[in-house]
């Protein structure tokens, strides 16, 4: 009989893979996005099955929280519901075949690329047998972000400005133009 945990690692594992797949497949936008959420939930519930309560929390306050409210913000921003999602064309349909072999092809040269790494004999790095006491606190992961990672931090911050800039630009810029 499997353990309470396996059966809940089990059940949001199969969940975050269907909420992935919605994101890609349900032609919404506003709809993908939460199951993007959805997503996010699931793999926050899987790290804390792992007891990795801070990364949890902050999956959920920073992507499920913050950058899931500025992508519905962008897409209720630029989103024209007069135009169709996807024109179908002759083009599309050709493509979508060959998009599917490629990514195929990308999957199949990884995979070698993994086992064939994986069978080459080299010595393995050795890992503490513990930890510091304070690995994994806030104190200690806020240390390491803001002295060995400011620049990718605020770099992530002026990414996400120039997102939203970019977002308002589109969506002004058919607006401007009087109906005739």
């Amino acid at each position: 009989m499997p353990s309470a945990e396996i059966l809940l690692f089990a059940l949001f594992a199969v969940s975050s893979v269907v909420a992935a797949l919605g994101v890609v497949a349900i032609r919404n936008p506003v709809k993908g996005a939460m199951s993007l959420i959805a997503c996010f939930f699931c793999l926050a519930c899987l790290f804390l099955l792992q007891n990795a309560e801070m990364i949890a929390i902050l999956e959920v306050l920073v992507y499920a929280g913050a950058i899931m409210v500025l992508f519905v913000f962008v897409i209720m921003l630029v989103e024209d519901k007069e135009q169709p999602i996807l024109t179908p064309a002759l083009g599309q349909r050709i493509a979508v075949p060959i998009k599917i072999i490629g990514v195929g092809m990308v999957g199949y040269a990884l995979l070698s690329v993994i086992s064939r790494s994986v069978a080459i004999d080299t010595p393995r790095p050795s890992y503490p047998d513990e930890l510091p006491d304070a690995f994994g606190t806030v104190a200690h992961v806020g240390r390491e972000l803001f002295d060995n990672f400011l620049f990718h931090f605020e770099m992530t911050s002026i990414l996400l400005l120039v997102g939203i800039v970019g977002a308002v630009i589109v969506s002004k810029r058919g607006k401007d133009k009087p109906n005739v």
